[in-house]
């Protein structure tokens, strides 16, 4: 089997969440990390090139480069890697073989349509509610439906270290950046997923709404929305913590709301799972992701993207403990049984990066 070279962005959502199933792999020691263009151009021997959230900062394809990096690989795959289903750098599909994404629009067409400020729900309140970006941008679509069949499922942050520890992984990035990717091993915590955190859950917060605001408008108008609808709502935990103290308090609510932010996928989706609260968040059904905990009523409760019936939602599972508990207990099961096949996922994945 080939070696493969792994050119990523060295920081933590790559080092935690995007290359866990990479460093933890029996076939790890086939790996080879970098961070340079430079290095794979000139001294890279490996024929395979694998690309982690390049072109992230800056936000720019260098189209220059991926021509260069095209004519050198064998094979040439893109894992993107945003936080939502749109795809703002779609002008790399044509050079690669293949290009996986944490989410997709179950509407694959809508990667052949121009949205606003990148996503669909961008899109949506800038159509409905006239919201403007102060720098617009225009992003590149497929023009030629034949390279959406290079789209893949790859997994989403749900996959990665938990909980959050930021100083810890800051730290970590920092250090990789002098000894390397594999450095960031040792950081990680151990496998704390247990039943136990359904039980152990003691709900002294109705609702952690804990949220701020993204610095584009068309992104933050949907947690305006929201912070408008609860304000002054005792049952909603609002305004912004420490690390340690959000930690402290999710491992101890009844219902987490997780907003969109940059893209519709959340740390606080899996926050709220993983510590045996509901998860109360935007209608997702437009949406394919993995692992999946977004069913709804079954392991989520979606509301409205104008949140007209957020209060509504909240209140009927306030009220409703033993179905509140259920929908919790249901996603802990799902998201469990998605993480204990990462390894067979990651495998089969492995095998079409090689080409199999």
């Amino acid at each position: 089997m080939p070696d493969i070279t792994i050119l990523t962005f060295y920081d933590r959502i790559a080092a935690f969440h995007t290359l866990k199933p990479f460093l933890f792999s029996p076939q790890s020691h086939r790996f080879t990390y970098t961070n340079s263009p430079d290095w794979c151009l000139k001294k890279d021997r490996n024929r395979i090139l694998v690309m982690v959230r390049w072109f992230i900062k800056p936000d720019r394809v260098d189209l220059d480069l991926l021509r260069k990096l095209r004519d050198k690989y064998e094979r040439l795959v893109f894992f993107h890697d945003d936080a939502g289903g749109g795809i703002p750098r779609l002008e790399v599909l044509p050079y690669v073989d293949l290009f996986y994404q944490k989410a997709l629009f179950k509407d694959r067409t809508l990667y052949t349509r121009e949205l606003y400020g990148k996503e669909l729900f961008s899109d949506y309140y800038h159509k409905k509610y006239g919201v403007r970006d102060p720098e617009e941008r225009k992003r590149a679509v497929v023009e030629d439906p034949e390279q959406l069949k290079k789209l893949r499922l790859s997994w989403n942050i749900g996959i990665g270290d938990f909980p959050r520890a930021t100083g810890r992984e800051r730290f970590a990035v920092a250090l990789s950046h002098f000894l390397g990717m594999r450095v960031v091993k040792p950081f990680y915590h151990r496998e704390n997923l247990s039943e136990r955190a359904l039980e152990e859950n003691e709900g002294l917060y109705p609702v952690h709404a804990r949220m701020g605001l993204v610095s584009r408008p068309s992104i933050a108008f949907h947690r305006k929305l929201i912070l408008e609808k609860i304000q002054g709502d005792p049952r909603f935990i609002t305004g912004e913590v420490g690390q340690r103290q959000y930690n402290r308090e999710i491992r101890n609510s009844k219902i987490i709301l997780s907003p969109f932010g940059w893209g519709e996928l959340c740390y606080r989706d899996f926050e709220a799972v993983r510590n045996g609260a509901l998860l109360l968040k935007p209608d997702m059904s437009h949406l394919e992701t993995w692992p999946d905990v977004f069913k709804p009523f079954e392991t989520y409760v979606p509301f409205s993207w104008d949140a007209e019936d957020l209060i509504e939602r909240a209140e009927r599972y306030l009220q409703d403990e033993a179905e509140r508990k259920r929908i919790a207990r249901n996603a802990f099961k799902a998201y469990r049984d998605q993480l204990e096949e990462l390894h067979h996922r990651f495998e089969n994945i492995l095998a079409e990066i090689e080409g199999a």
